[in-house]
């Protein structure tokens, strides 16, 4: 077994991850995934709203640029709510490559081209949380370098790719994990395969 391997199993066993297999077609059960009613990880609170959700209660998608540079025109056609997690020179230095986070609204263009075009593409995690899109930035911000104090050295954290997102947040040690998924009901991604959605 090698170590990433290990690092899902564990991950499975702790209870952090949970995969539904996809209907085909998928996309009216990913709508529903994303958009309905959905039970957060601890079943003492009250679950994230789907229809008639507040703006506070909403539905977010974190975008790797790099995997596709022209996503900001996309959202500007779209009308998209969404910031990039750079600031500063950064962002504009690494505008196409960037990543970035973005407001869907249930039943928007923006909605059914995301659902389309993003699933199992390598570039689109999707989350729910009752923040702002403002509140999310800040909160991701944080993470986009981890230090690594054994090497001395600052690491980009690629959380916003789908492949990070599903082998290594799952793992985290329990302080980083409650940390990362703070006020965050649940980050879905796709399987290696994309026939399967995994909730984290």
């Amino acid at each position: 077994m090698n170590n990433q391997t290990g690092k899902i199993n564990r991950a499975h066993q702790t209870g952090r991850v949970k995969k539904v297999r996809l209907p085909d077609p998928p996309a009216p059960f990913l709508a529903d995934l994303f958009f309905g009613a959905l039970e957060p990880r601890d079943a003492t609170k009250t679950v994230v709203a789907g229809s008639g959700q507040t703006e506070l209660n909403g539905t977010f998608i974190l975008i790797e640029a790099a995997r596709r540079p022209d996503i900001e025109t996309v959202l500007q056609g779209f009308k998209v709510d969404y910031l990039p997690l750079y600031q500063g020179v950064s962002a504009d230095e690494y505008a196409l490559h960037a990543p970035y986070i973005a407001q869907i609204k249930e039943g928007s263009r923006a909605a059914d081209w995301l659902i389309e075009e993003s699933w199992g593409q390598g570039w689109g995690v999707w989350l729910r949380s009752a923040r702002s899109l403002a509140e999310l930035r800040k909160h991701f911000r944080k993470f986009t370098q981890l230090y690594n104090p054994t090497e001395d050295r600052w690491f980009v954290f690629r959380f916003y790719a789908p492949e990070t997102m599903r082998r290594i947040v799952p793992a985290l040690p329990p302080r980083d994990f409650a940390a990362f998924t703070q006020e965050i009901a649940a980050y879905i991604t796709p399987d290696p395969s994309g026939e399967c959605a995994l909730l984290i």
